[in-house]
């Protein structure tokens, strides 16, 4: 199996959001249409030539970069996909003189993202759609 890497994919809505359902995520489809390029960077890994691995980073450019939407499908997962794809957002924020890298993650992650380099620390999350309860995208 050979994986490539790819920096700032040209990526189908269609194609994220059905790996967000594979992963058991909300599709989000519409947001993801709204949002799509207006990141930081963002990385894809693809299986002969399908995606099987995404992530994407927003920052100041500055002081912070914040990872999001780090996903590998449930069929290539434990392969070092997840941690190739930190890696490299990783190395591109450190050579872009970017001061810190942050994540929010489920607990159960913890040592997954020890192993990346992060430190791990305490946070919060309010997320405003549970609030409400508009969980429709």
């Amino acid at each position: 199996m050979t994986l490539v890497y790819v920096e700032k994919p040209d990526i189908d809505a269609a194609e994220l959001a059905f790996l967000r359902k594979a992963v058991g995520w909300d599709e989000r489809l519409d947001k993801i249409r709204r949002s799509a390029g207006s990141c930081y960077l963002r990385i894809g890994c693809f299986s002969a030539g399908r995606l099987v691995g995404f992530v994407e980073v927003i920052s100041d450019f500055v002081d912070d970069a914040y990872i999001r939407n780090l996903i590998v499908h449930p069929d290539f997962q434990r392969q070092g996909i997840g941690l190739r794809l930190l890696q490299m957002v990783a190395a591109r924020a450190r050579a872009d003189g970017i001061k810190t890298m942050n994540v929010l993650f489920e607990p159960a992650l913890t040592g997954f993202y020890a192993k990346a380099g992060f430190t791990i620390m305490c946070g919060g999350l309010i997320d405003n759609e549970r609030v409400s309860g508009d969980q429709t995208e």
